[in-house]
């Protein structure tokens, strides 16, 4: 036995895998440390003094740091683990024990509080250590220690034993597993504890088959079990069945040797990797650990980036499982963000210090340290430390500084939502952690399942929701347990999903307007375009294009070809954290279901709540009241839409509409009932407004304020005669009047709108002219084709991009055409009277499509006199030319010519061939044509027939 004395130090290792497991116990007598409330810390290996070697245990010197940091007359225990801190449940910790040992769990007994174990089964370690000198008898500190937190594993090193709740149950629950074995296993005992051995041998024994032991014979057997010769050919049958169970033989081994390999055991079992969790990562962690390159001296730092659930902490915990052996001091602070929640900064970098430090936290405070000080204390540590979940650069703030002073191949990785955590914290390589492929998604979600659904059902239900969760293992976690036929038509209707951990975590970390923007997105605008979108949060105040960037970085949004996205199982997410605001949908702030709207709008129940309606009224036909939304007066967006063209359908207005909210940012109404809006709405909010196909003969009456209007689409309105004054409209940027085939003018206001973008007048049938546009300096799209009166080309800014007039009654192109500098497509198809091209449409420097086709009266193309080094399309078709001029050739960037149907080409010049370019002839004389058919060998492609 090696006594403990006050004023000494002592250090029991023994070998864990081949890496070492150290106690120190330093200061204070047997009695103050039990009385003392000890500290644990679990810490990464440093080289050992010590070597195991026979059995024999060896002093090695004072560990300096000790010395400096923790005063002599603090008793303190520390556990040394290495290479991991262990995480498990007592649960767990016992059903190992049991599974390894056979000895059953009613052997681990503990008290409410945590305190000693029944005095019946104990056998104090401390005390029969102290009693019996020859018996090494280890006391709970002198073993790996698994750290417990309150409902489940943890990993956070800021837990100890005066802190944890658990910890008492942890102790109890070593205790009993040390304790048994003395009593079963050791050789000098006394002989009332030979009598309390056989009776728990007896009824280990009896516990493998208590169907043959009757409660009357137990109480036979525990009466008379101080009777030797009675009870001694009952012990040695007990024992003779001992022998055969499965477990660990005490032969030459020392009891704590034996206590030593059980625990090892153990513990290799509790760290060993998580298979299940783990799948599909393995290439991810590899690829991380070259960027930590651990043989590097360089302080390097790592953040691992990624959605919620897709790993980040799974890769964290693998990766500090394969290193955490090759460093000093190794912390892994797990939930960092909840633990900052919940003791605030200051007790949270208290607390890292000290662990870092290896003191205690209320021995010192680092506030009043020297910075110069702990700097050369940290200087000298080579480190591994983990901070997990550290959505928010405030977590880690007050301390932050101090990662930069660990010694020389330290190394600091960093879990995080949130991308824009990493540049505050100067992150030097960030690693985005991908979805599981298909393969592993369906090898995660189909394991462990029984399904009795035929295969092809099987498989096809296997890929939607693999498809569903976009390869996130706690999606396909929680998918895995349940019914997937339910599940796919949720799915298929987008409908509301809870998804424990996805819910609680999709919004942690948003501010209102980022939340705002989510439910949003999540609830109306998936795959929607961006800049549309913008708009109309931008309206609502939401400061879209900046809470975009935020919901990206914090892994929420995607964006993919300027279209806003996020996964279908956030979708389903934001949905449900929608549909828990209230038990009924009219105090829900937004509103997508079909029966859910149409209940509220028959029965009137709207309420104040509601910011949002978008209803498909494809297969819908019902009345609403003319006061149907005046008690939504915080309506902001408001969709009635039709996903599939049914005749004879929507929401009908028998008396009319009295009331349209003011705070309305969109109001979208498609097949509008009426003739005009109320008159008591005022959109001044108002930033879009569609009523296509609609009954519409006018907005309103007189004038409005539509300072914020950006978009008009009033297409296909075929009853609309006349637009309003457009003048109160200074930021409208899109106006879509295509088939309003009743219009007639266009009102001169629109001379006014010098931020309009794109004008459709497309197929204004009864449009004779329109307005000068020469102010309109925004204007890039102009579309009057169809405008079958127009007979003059009109006015148009120099900026525009595109002109589309096909089909009207214009004769010629004006030669001021050339001030259109910046017109990439002119589109004159079907204008049956045009006749000629002026010359100075070489002089349009960014064409690129020329669209001539249609034009029947057009013989002659006009003769360049410079290069159109930008032209790539020109269609000729139909057209009655007969030939081009020599100064095609001036067409350098030609990539396609077409000449359908061009009954009158006779020649092509012979410097055409020079070019390379598609040429498709469909529908030409080919006699007229027939001595071009040696020359076709230099063209790019070539269409005849």
């Amino acid at each position: 036995m090696i006594p403990l004395e006050k004023s000494s130090d002592a250090i029991f290792p023994f070998q864990v895998n081949d890496e070492q497991t150290k106690v120190y116990i330093a200061g204070g007598n047997t009695s103050d440390q039990q009385s003392q409330k000890r500290q644990l810390e679990i810490r990464g290996s440093r080289p050992s003094p010590l070597i195991v070697s026979s059995h024999k245990i060896k002093k090695p010197p004072q560990h300096p740091a000790n010395r400096d940091l923790v005063s002599p007359y603090v008793p303190r225990v520390t556990v040394v683990v290495s290479p991991k801190v262990v995480h498990a449940t007592a649960s767990e910790f016992k059903n190992v024990v049991q599974r390894l040992t056979g000895i059953s769990s009613s052997f681990f007994l503990e008290s409410g509080d945590g305190g000693d174990v029944s005095p019946a089964v104990r056998l104090s370690s401390m005390e029969k250590a102290a009693e019996s000198p020859g018996i090494l008898s280890p006391s709970p500190a002198m073993l790996p220690t698994a750290i417990f937190h309150q409902g489940g594993m943890s990993t956070s090193g800021f837990m100890s034993p005066s802190q944890s709740p658990s910890y008492a149950k942890l102790t109890s629950t070593q205790e009993a597993l040390f304790d048994t074995e003395l009593s079963i296993g050791f050789s000098r005992f006394e002989q009332r504890d030979a009598a309390s051995l056989a009776t728990k041998i007896e009824h280990m024994s009896e516990a493998s088959d208590s169907e043959k032991v009757s409660n009357e014979e137990t109480r036979v057997r525990q009466k008379d079990e101080y009777e030797p010769e009675h009870k001694r050919s009952r012990w040695q049958a007990a024992l003779d069945e001992l022998s055969q169970m499965p477990g660990y033989t005490l032969t030459d081994k020392s009891e704590s040797e034996l206590i030593d390999e059980i625990v090892r055991d153990v513990l290799m079992v509790l760290c060993s990797k998580d298979e299940v969790n783990m799948i599909g990562m393995d290439m991810q962690v590899e690829e991380i650990l070259s960027l930590l390159c651990i043989e590097s001296l360089d302080v390097r730092s790592i953040g691992i980036w990624g959605t919620v659930g897709i790993g980040k902490t799974a890769i964290a915990e693998e990766i500090f499982r394969k290193i955490s052996v090759q460093y000093e001091t190794c912390i892994f602070l797990k939930d960092l963000h909840e633990e900052v929640k919940v003791k605030g900064h200051d007790a949270v970098r208290e607390e890292f210090l000290s662990r870092v430090l290896e003191v205690e936290p209320h021995v010192i405070r680092f506030s009043d340290i020297k910075t110069s000080f702990l700097r050369s204390r940290l200087q000298r540590k080579r480190v591994l430390v983990i901070l997990d979940d550290v959505n928010d650069y405030r977590d880690v703030e007050t301390f932050l500084g101090k990662l930069t002073y660990f010694g020389p191949g330290s190394r600091i990785i960093i879990t995080s939502r949130n991308r824009r955590v990493f540049v505050l914290c100067k992150i030097d390589h960030v690693y985005e952690v991908k979805p599981l492929n298909t393969s592993n998604s369906l090898l995660l979600l189909n394991r462990g399942t029984h399904s009795v659904l035929l295969p092809e059902v099987y498989s096809a239900l296997s890929l939607e929701l693999v498809r569903f969760s976009n390869g996130n293992p706690q999606v396909l976690n929680f998918l895995r347990n349940r019914e997937w036929q339910r599940l796919s038509q949720q799915i298929q209707k987008t409908s509301p999903i809870y998804i424990p951990g996805i819910y609680e975590r999709s919004c942690c970390g948003l501010d209102d307007y980022e939340r705002s923007i989510f439910l949003d997105i999540a609830c109306f605008f998936r795959r929607m375009d961006k800049d549309n979108v913008a708009m109309l949060l931008d309206g609502c105040g939401f400061s879209a294009h900046v809470g975009f960037g935020n919901l990206v970085d914090k892994s929420v949004l995607s964006m993919s070809h300027n279209l806003v996205d996020m996964h279908s199982f956030f979708q389903a997410t934001g949905r449900e954290i929608v549909r828990q605001e209230s038990q009924w949908p009219e105090y829900c702030s937004r509103l997508w279901n079909q029966e859910d709207i149409v209940d509220i709008i028959i029965h009137d129940k709207g309420t104040s709540a509601i910011e949002a309606i978008f209803l498909d009224m494809s297969k819908l036909k019902f009345d609403a009241n003319p006061n149907v939304f005046e008690k939504m007066c915080n309506l902001r967006l408001l969709k009635f839409y039709c996903s599939e063209v049914i005749e004879n359908r929507g929401v009908l207005l028998p008396q009319g509409l009295e009331y349209l909210p003011s705070r309305l940012r969109l109001l979208h109404w498609e097949y509008y009932p009426l003739s005009t809006l109320p008159r008591s709405f005022d959109p001044r909010n108002l930033v879009e407004l569609n009523l296509p196909s609609s009954c519409a003969k006018k907005l309103w009456k007189g004038k409005k304020c539509l300072e914020k209007l950006k978009k008009i689409r009033l297409s296909y309105s075929d009853q609309l005669t006349k637009i309003p004054r457009l003048s109160s409209a200074p930021n409208l940027e899109l106006l879509d009047l295509e088939g309003c085939n009743s219009l007639v003018c266009i009102s001169e206001s629109i001379s006014d709108l010098k931020k309009l973008v794109f004008l459709n007048l497309k197929d204004c049938s009864k449009l004779e002219s329109v307005p000068c546009m020469l102010d309109l300096k925004s204007l890039e799209v102009l579309n009057l084709t169809g405008c079958s009166k127009l007979e003059n080309f009109p006015e148009i800014s120099p900026n525009v991009k595109e002109v589309c007039m096909g089909g009207t009654m214009i004769q010629e192109i004006p030669s001021s055409i050339k001030n259109l500098a910046l017109l990439e497509k002119l589109d004159l198809e079907n204008n049956r009277h045009l006749k000629t091209l002026p010359t100075s449409i070489c002089k349009l420097k960014h064409l690129e499509t020329l669209n001539l086709s249609g034009c029947t009266s057009l013989d002659r193309f006009p003769d360049l006199s410079r290069r159109m080094k930008c032209l790539r399309f020109l269609d000729l078709s139909r057209t009655s030319i007969r030939e081009l001029p020599s100064s095609v050739s001036y067409l350098t960037a030609l990539e396609e010519l077409r000449f359908v149907d061009c009954r009158n080409l006779v020649r092509l010049p012979d410097n055409a061939w020079s070019l390379r370019f598609k040429v498709e002839f469909r529908q030409i004389d080919t006699e007229k044509f027939s001595r071009l058919w040696n020359k076709f060998g230099w063209l790019k492609k070539v269409q005849i027939s």
